[in-house]
């Protein structure tokens, strides 16, 4: 029966893969959390979504994961991926019930005997033992009337996907892509660094003052909380064991301390966003201590390096600092904006030398001018500039010019204004093209729909005006 049901594995797999949607990075990470419990994480449509409602759309990305990774064992899935295909599914699985997209148990058996059987009929008794077994395999833990309204779910995800989002590239597309995968350039520029220009730069007191009332909005701080929390990794059963036991009478954080010998740690202040020591940049943790009271401790959380209790400790509201307190910021800030309209003049009457004096090679005015000049070597559009970095806003000029054409304007970046001419640029390899046209069609496709997906999921989330 095993290798009757490993014959279909790859089938199972394949259907996932196609029907299940990948994981977006549009959310932070999340703890996977242990108990149902009723503290509030999200919200979508004004619905509150608790801890335990969370862990259904774990359950789901784990799920997926777990199938996905079996013909792509070299990518790691982390927790973080999971936590944001969860979140991802609960903004859709919403809008699908919104838009009542239903899915029949005829459609759910069709596609369970496709995954099982192929185009044999299916066979429910075979089903139920290869299912299980499949599961088991897979760790998953899951009944097999679970599985089915998972199943369902992905559907209705499916038949979302195809109500919304229609992709058809052109030949024209697919060309594009093909050159900024193959073409090469080499090109000339000139740097004028805004540090050069911002060293004699003096604010006035008063310019402060002003500036910093005009644009208090730029210095604004966002909500942000103290708290502790505890880690208990998963090497230490023991404790850990110790610890279930007893959670009724663990009322702080400095009882797991006092009782357990639990390491405690405490953050400065800190935002949703912000990362934290031991643990990393993880919003969702964040969330669920924003959403605690003050001194009280959080339900038992479950990660992948261990169990985690968190405690706020103080919290202070937005607010923008005062001046005494940014003082320097704000200075820094007035500068840079000062440097970059010095380096923008700079840069203009540099492109007005090139044009009246009909230059053709850069190199001669950046030795008059004593600005620094580079040539660099090869790079395709996607690739790192020397000096310029990685930049698709620089690639795009880059690769819209002719052979020793100047750009007619100065490109402003972070450092710097940047005066740049094409040196070098390959052909376009039309046989080349030719043979890989349907590939890359395909690829293209692949890459629009998920950038159809990502956006969907945007205006869903706006739409839900969720919260997380």
């Amino acid at each position: 029966m095993l290798n009757k049901f490993r014959a279909h594995h790859k089938k199972i797999m394949w259907f996932l893969a196609i029907v299940i949607i990948p994981a977006f990075v549009l959310w932070g990470g999340i703890a996977y959390l242990k108990e149902k419990n009723q503290n509030v994480v999200a919200k979508i449509g004004g619905q509150a979504i608790t801890a335990g409602d969370m862990q259904y759309y774990l359950n789901m990305a784990q799920l997926y994961f777990s199938l996905l990774n079996v013909p792509q064992k070299e990518k790691k899935i982390t927790k973080e991926d999971i936590t944001q295909a969860a979140l991802d599914y609960a903004l859709l699985l919403w809008k699908a019930n919104k838009d009542r997209i239903a899915i029949s148990d005829d459609e759910v058996l069709a596609k369970l005997r496709i995954m099982f059987f192929g185009e044999k009929p299916l066979n429910k008794e075979i089903y139920e033992r290869t299912l299980k077994m499949f599961l088991r395999e897979h760790s998953l833990r899951i009944e097999s009337r679970a599985f089915e309204e998972y199943i369902r779910n992905f559907l209705k995800i499916d038949k979302l996907y195809g109500k919304y989002i229609k992709v058809n590239p052109s030949e024209s597309d697919a060309k594009r892509l093909f050159k900024k995968d193959t073409q090469k350039a080499k090109i000339s520029y000139i740097f004028i660094p805004y540090d050069k220009l911002k060293e004699n730069i003096k604010i006035p007191d008063k310019e402060l003052e002003n500036f910093y009332q005009k644009n208090k909005s730029l210095f604004r701080e966002e909500p942000k909380i103290k708290m502790k929390y505890a880690i208990i990794l998963n090497d230490d059963k023991e404790k850990m064991d110790a610890i279930r036991n007893n959670l009724n009478n663990i009322k702080s954080i400095d009882d797991l301390k006092n009782k357990f010998s639990v390491d405690v740690k405490e953050t400065g202040f800190i935002g949703k966003k912000d990362p934290i020591e031991g643990l990393g940049w993880q919003p969702a943790i964040n969330s669920i201590a924003f959403s605690l009271k003050p001194k009280k401790i959080s339900p038992l959380l479950e990660t992948s390096i261990g169990y985690i209790f968190l405690q706020k400790e103080e919290e202070r509201n937005a607010y923008t600092p005062e001046l005494t307190e940014i003082k320097s910021k704000v200075e820094e800030t007035i500068k840079n904006s000062l440097a970059s309209e010095k380096a923008k003049v700079v840069a203009d009457n540099i492109m007005a030398k090139i044009k009246n004096e009909d230059i053709k090679n850069i190199k001669k005015i950046a030795e008059q001018e004593k600005y620094d000049f580079k040539d660099t070597g090869e790079f395709k559009y996607y690739d790192y500039i020397e000096g310029l970095g990685l930049n698709e806003d620089v690639s795009k000029i880059v690769f819209s010019l002719k052979k020793d054409q100047i750009y007619p304007y100065p490109v402003m970046l972070t450092k710097g204004a940047y005066i740049i001419q094409l040196k070098e640029i390959s052909a376009v390899n039309e046989k080349d093209f030719a043979e890989k046209k349907d590939e890359y069609l395909k690829r293209l496709k692949r890459t629009m729909e998920l950038m159809e997906r990502i956006k969907l999921i945007e205006r869903i989330k706006k739409e839900s005006k969720a919260s997380f």
